[in-house]
């Protein structure tokens, strides 16, 4: 469960370090890492609940 939210991690990191990197990549780069967090973050919280509740969190 932890080796996606390091590998998300990792993505910014490695984009820095290519040298031919374009500076308009590492936007999309923190947007997929945001992304990727708050999904991760909501399924987890989500796998918590009963099966009725899992995916709206109770909240709809």
């Amino acid at each position: 469960m932890s080796s996606i939210p390091l590998g998300l991690m990792l993505v910014p990191f490695i984009e820095n370090v290519n040298k031919f990197q374009n500076p308009f990549r590492r936007p999309v780069a923190t947007a997929v890492f945001l992304f990727g967090t708050l999904v991760t973050l909501w399924l987890g919280i989500g796998a918590a609940f009963p099966i009725n509740e899992s995916l709206t969190l109770g909240l709809f």
